[in-house]
């Protein structure tokens, strides 16, 4: 939609209204689509089925009051008097609201002619006109989707950790924020997860992608928060802590919003002295508008789950289009020897329980973002976010509730609705708003600014048109190797199409593939420990087949030698995941794995690193091709969970082992040579200090 300014939600109508007009036709009359199977057509008919977007374009386009409204949800009628109420945590624990009610009260819309008129229905019913009430088909309360990257991830997670943690020190900058990162430093993770910011939480570390607070969620957080909290023993009850801390909260918040309404009446007396010295007519605020005094967080309509950590909107409320605002003087950063008075002279704010209603979020959302789910896990997931919720309150103070802790109690109902949230978040989508914000726009505003875009785009359409013919030439032509090199060695193309189009290829070079090996591999002599793994292993598969040792004499006239050759492969492609042989890697990070062993629930997964990817193929021994993947296992720690936070929590999987050390060939335990298949995902690992003494926790980054 055109700028400079955004459109409100009555405008937003108009622009729905031909795609509505198109939609109607193709679920009535349909259209007919030839292909070589049926060359006089098919008749196909299109139904919407699904709108997923952020909070404020949902509440336009499905003709809902703002998120800020007094009645703020789109599936229920909670006010937000009563979004941190224990009610606001409860399933039904509010009136339904129905698709049937949303229409009749936007026809009721339609009859208000005058926008005083609208905009008392609007305060009082949260409900305009939306184009989509024309669709026969869709139910708006129920098809109008909350989406998950938004909600839970930029949202929950974000606000839990930087908004609640970090801004409202219950993390000390100099204190357990260091401490943070240094724990963080000797995480080992993945290569595909990459990193997470060193300085997370810090001005330096910058802001978060959705992506990676779901990396934060789902392996960092379980691993470093228990360890974090170990560190520092408040000398406080837990009951005076809570109460302190809550106070403290109560009043950091409402000094902010203080602020924040003084920083609003400066402004406005600046535009009206702007105004005055330009000579236009002076735009005074009306009396309602002067007397709202809207929570900082809620500003501008922006979702607050959201918002960038400058709190400054530009992670999505902002329009490309729009002529960006001059951005806010920095506050003045105090110096490192002020904060290590300031957090010396302030006590610990690390609550015993924390961890645990952390863990509870963490282990939620990690039951949500699984691949498959079933009704039972998705039934103790929503107890457990719910409980997460009702803890928070009594942990930090009910002002730390924000409208996305409400919106979150419903993402087991749009899982029952569409499935698993990988088939409906809109991590692909929102890559676009990257797209935009990377072309070049110097200076220009308005009406130059979509010229600007259209040239650039035509521009990079061009350039990609002459690429592409060259990278569709045969593998290993000199045409297509320089277009590679010329993709990889620039960085004009870091925020256009092309570049996005080679960071999703990127992604999903292994998408599909359910087994494959690398196309680089080495023909070698195996080592003695693993040629005698291998030789037992065919010896125990192949009885039949008469295999002894190379080194010695033949046992009968039919035993046949197995050789130590073999091929040895750089990584192995297991169910989407790339998973490399530490052997020919420079780092074990993503040879860490864990593997199905047994299907006894006690050891059914251990972990290792795979060590090598290997194909033993020996023509004149009757066994064919035979693949493997030789795992160094590690060694379980004579401890178990109990006594630790991780106990309660057996969906994170998180497993101990004895630090630096590694099962020995024969020693009891798995076979050192694995079906590649049995591959189950990759883990991340961790050493920590349990009951004084050092270990290795792993947790798996996958569905297992």
């Amino acid at each position: 939609m055109p700028g400079p300014k955004e459109a409100t939600p009555d405008q937003c109508q108009r622009f729905l209204r031909p795609i509505i007009n198109e939609l109607l036709r193709l679920w009535k009359d349909g259209v007919v689509i030839v292909t070589p199977k049926y060359p006089q057509g098919r008749l196909v008919r299109v139904a919407l089925v699904a709108v997923v977007c952020d909070k404020p374009a949902a509440h336009k386009i499905g003709g809902f009051g703002s998120h800020s409204h007094t009645n703020f949800c789109t599936l229920c009628w909670i006010c937000q008097d009563l979004k941190s109420t224990p009610e606001a945590f409860k399933e039904n624990g509010f009136p339904e609201r129905t698709n049937k009610r949303h229409r009749e009260l936007q026809k009721e819309y339609l009859k208000c002619t005058t926008k005083a008129a609208r905009d008392a229905f609007v305060k009082q019913y949260a409900t305009r006109w939306s184009e989509l009430h024309r669709l026969p088909y869709f139910d708006i309360c129920e098809m109008i989707v909350i989406d998950p990257m938004h909600n839970l991830f930029l949202g929950v997670v974000k606000t839990h950790f930087y908004h609640i943690w970090v801004q409202l020190n219950v993390l000390r900058k100099t204190k357990e924020l260091r401490s943070l990162h240094a724990i963080l430093a000797k995480l080992k993770l993945p290569a595909h997860l990459g990193r997470l910011p060193s300085l997370i939480g810090e001005p330096a570390g910058g802001s978060l992608t959705a992506d990676q607070w779901r990396v934060f969620a789902t392996v960092v957080a379980p691993l470093i928060i228990p360890q974090l909290w170990a560190q520092y023993i408040p000398e406080e009850s837990p009951e005076e802590l809570a109460r302190r801390r809550a106070s403290e909260i109560a009043t950091i918040l409402k000094q902010k919003k203080e602020a924040a309404a003084a920083a609003r009446k400066a402004k406005a007396a600046e535009v009206v002295e702007e105004q005055l010295g330009r000579g236009k007519r002076l735009r005074r605020p009306t009396e309602k508008a002067a007397a709202m005094d809207i929570d900082p967080d809620d500003s501008n309509g922006v979702d607050a789950g959201a918002l960038s950590e400058d709190d400054s909107g530009d992670e999505y409320g902002i329009n490309p289009t729009q002529s960006r605002r001059r951005k806010r003087p920095r506050k003045p950063q105090s110096t490192e020897a002020e904060d290590e008075a300031r957090d010396s002279n302030t006590p610990v704010n690390l609550h015993p329980d924390d961890p645990a209603n952390s863990l509870k979020l963490c282990t939620a959302i990690k039951t949500y973002v699984r691949e498959s789910i079933t009704e039972d896990e998705l039934v103790r997931a929503d107890k457990l976010y719910r409980e997460y919720c009702l803890e928070l309150v009594e942990l930090y103070g009910p002002e730390v509730i924000r409208p996305n802790h409400h919106y979150a109690t419903h993402t087991p109902r749009n899982i029952r609705n569409y499935g698993p949230l990988h088939e409906f978040w809109t991590f692909l989508f929102e890559r676009l708003n990257k797209v935009l914000k990377g072309y070049r726009t110097p200076n220009h505003a308005g009406g130059e600014l979509e010229t600007s875009f259209f040239r650039e785009f035509q521009r990079t359409v061009q350039q990609s048109r002459l690429l592409a013919q060259g990278a569709r030439e045969p593998s290993g032509s000199e045409l297509r190797d320089a277009v590679q090199l010329m993709y990889r060695a620039t960085d004009d193309d870091r925020g256009t199409v092309q570049g996005l189009a080679r960071n999703l290829d990127l992604a999903q070079e292994d998408a599909g593939i359910s087994f494959q090996l690398s196309p680089r591999f080495e023909k070698l002599t195996l080592p003695p420990d693993i040629y005698a793994s291998v030789l037992t292993n065919l010896q125990l598969r192949y009885a039949a087949v008469a295999l002894h040792s190379y080194l010695s004499l033949a046992p009968s006239p039919d035993s046949r030698a197995l050789y130590p050759q073999a091929f040895s492969f750089d990584h192995a492609v297991v169910q989407n995941r790339r998973y490399m042989a530490s052997f020919r890697s420079i780092s074990p990070t993503s040879s860490f794995v864990t593997v199905r062993v047994s299907d006894a629930p006690s050891s059914r997964f251990w972990v290792g690193e795979l060590s090598a990817v290997l194909v033993v193929k020996q023509d004149y021994i009757a066994i064919g091709t035979q693949t493997f993947g030789y795992v160094r296992w590690f060694r379980p720690a004579p401890i178990d969970l109990s006594g630790t936070v991780w106990e309660a929590f057996d969906p994170l999987r998180v497993q101990i082992w004895a630090i630096d050390e590694y099962l020995a060939p024969g020693e009891n335990g798995p076979n050192m040579l694995i079906n590649l298949q049995d591959i189950v995902s990759h883990v991340a690992r961790l050493d920590v200090l349990i009951r004084g003494r050092r270990h290795w926790a792993t947790i798996p980054v996958g569905t297992v």
